[in-house]
Order: C-alpha cells, then structure tokens, then sequence
C-alpha cells in the first residue's frame, strides 16, 4: 500500500512510514475510511484511494483520469478472477 503524506498522517502511520505493518494497517485503515465514506460502495472508494476523494466528489463517481480508470479496472478485475477461482 502507499499512501500520501497527508494520507498517513490522518492515520497516524506518519511516525512509521517506513514500517511495513505500519504502512498497510494506515492502507486498510483508510481505505475502510473511504468505504464509509461512500456507503460501501467499492468503485467509489477505489477511485478516491487512487485520485483522492475531493476528486470522486468533484466528478460525482470515477474521475476521467486514465490512471484511476484503469486502477480501478485492474482492481475489480483482479477481485472477480480470484473469486471465481474459489
């Protein structure tokens, strides 16, 4: 997980940045955030983990950035693969 300075400093992860267990406790911490944030909706959530909330609010969904389409596509699709696999 990586997270932005300000990011990390919301979840008090920024005394350790460099600590791995750290680093992915503040990642789910957030990203748990982020789910409540949206009402669990997950698109959403991994929008603003990638391109940061104000922008998922700014365009009401999933910003036109090619970055964040295609993380979020990544995301879902790597999700949906390895649950057919169970």
């Amino acid at each position: 997980m990586q997270l932005m300075p300000g990011n990390s400093r919301a979840t008090r992860c920024f005394r350790r940045f460099f600590d791995p267990k750290a680093n992915v406790d503040a990642g789910t911490a957030y990203l748990s955030s982020l789910l409540d944030q949206y009402n669990d909706d997950p698109i959403k959530a991994l929008a603003a983990y990638n391109a940061g909330p104000h922008r998922v609010d700014q365009y009401h969904g999933v910003p036109p950035y090619t970055e964040t389409r295609a993380y979020v596509a990544r995301i879902v699709r790597d999700f949906n693969a390895k649950k057919r696999r169970k």
